[in-house]
């Protein structure tokens, strides 16, 4: 009896799954491979991760040979490589339709839709390709007219130069020199900044404003925390760019780390907020960091008339932080309750955590450990505990 119930329930289950392949089987067709492979390849190719600009799967390799050399030649690079961008890009859907044609299968029929429905969706989206491809082929033509004279890039450089090859010859002798500022790697989004040239890239675009007619000025900062377990923390500058003629202003983001480089560049002032902060170097990004865990610490109270005096370390600021031991047990761990009265203030007691630090890894520093300044008890960053007045 047990047998022959443990049976029934194998040939139930089996019925069961085989019931679920059928209903599956529709996304498991070649259609549908086809399509998930098809857009996730063009995806990669749109956005052009780093992945695929290390393996050299970019649109920038593929028409390697007719773009030429950017470092020779960088204004007209940039218009090819515009161009065919933009063209390429058109054709993804247009390729997408060719290629469903081969697979041989609409790949709609797990919708239930009817014939009449998948064979008029199929003409909207074919016309629709074709549309897309023709009118940006139809632009590029344009752009090419009077041999690139019409191209978006050529229309900027003349804002600036009575001639826009003029302004060509100027920008690929400064790209030249070896002193020139460059955010980032050789892709697609960069900004640079030459003698004379503030230049951003993009996918369809390039920008180009003289330094003569900019203002510049900083728009926000933004953190990102770049690991959870280290918690180092990476900080970018936009940076808002106004030019004075009549052309789109726009905006780049840098690295904080690199502002000290892109301002060295730049012959105008940038206009920064009081309340903006830039960090400059790693030691600033962790001070940042340092704070923020010491806000989160428990408080050291004192009574309100209670003061310590400036701080040992700068004597502009009252000692304001105290180290007590709050990461463990007392007798658990190796740090220390330091017996010392508070004789600093935070931004020092940062600094100096931070020069006890391997400074050859800036990413472990927040889950390292320090001696007191006075009496070397050793603490983490969780025994630094603000003063609070009652």
């Amino acid at each position: 009896m047990q047998v022959q119930l443990l049976s029934f329930k194998w040939v139930e289950n089996t019925a069961v799954f085989s019931d679920s392949i059928q209903m599956y089987a529709p996304l498991l067709s070649p259609a549908v491979a086809f399509s998930f492979f098809y857009w996730l390849v063009a995806f990669c190719f749109v956005v052009a991760p780093t992945e695929f600009q290390s393996s050299g799967v970019t649109i920038q390799s593929l028409f390697a040979s007719w773009l030429g050399s950017e470092s020779i030649d960088f204004v007209n690079y940039h218009i090819k490589r515009t161009t065919a961008t933009t063209l390429f890009h058109a054709s993804l859907p247009l390729g997408y339709f060719i290629g469903m044609t081969f697979v041989g299968e609409s790949g709609l029929e797990f919708f239930e839709l009817s014939e009449w429905a998948i064979h008029t969706g199929w003409q909207i989206y074919f016309y629709t390709a074709c549309s897309l491809f023709i009118g940006c082929a139809t632009l590029v033509y344009y752009w090419h007219m009077n041999e690139w004279s019409n191209h978006p890039i050529a229309r900027n450089l003349s804002l600036y130069c009575e001639s826009w090859r003029t302004g060509l010859l100027e920008i690929n002798a400064e790209f030249r020199s070896i002193d020139k500022y460059t955010s980032g790697p050789s892709g697609t989004s960069r900004t640079i900044v030459v003698d004379n040239w503030i230049i951003k890239t993009g996918a369809y675009s390039v920008k180009f404003v003289q330094q003569d007619h900019v203002v510049l000025s900083v728009g926000k900062t933004e953190e990102y925390q770049v690991s959870p377990d280290t918690m180092t923390t990476v900080q970018y500058v936009r940076i808002n760019v106004n030019p004075l003629k009549p052309q789109s202003g726009f905006s780049v983001r840098i690295l904080s780390t690199e502002y000290s480089d892109f301002k060295a560049k730049l012959r105008t002032e940038i206009y920064t907020l009081p309340n903006v902060t830039i960090h400059q170097t790693s030691g600033e990004l962790f001070l940042s960091a340092f704070r923020d865990q010491v806000e989160q610490n428990p408080l050291y109270v004192v009574d309100s008339g209670l003061t310590f005096g400036s701080c040992i370390g700068c004597h502009d600021k009252a000692a304001n932080v105290k180290l007590t031991k709050q990461c463990a047990e007392p007798d658990d761990g190796d740090c220390k309750s330091c017996q010392c009265p508070p004789m600093w203030c935070l931004e020092c007691m940062g600094r100096w955590y931070a020069s006890r630090q391997d400074q050859a890894r800036p990413e472990s520093w927040l889950g390292g450990f320090a001696t007191c300044p006075m009496c070397r008890s050793r603490f983490c960053m969780l025994d630094v505990s603000a003063i609070h007045h009652t």
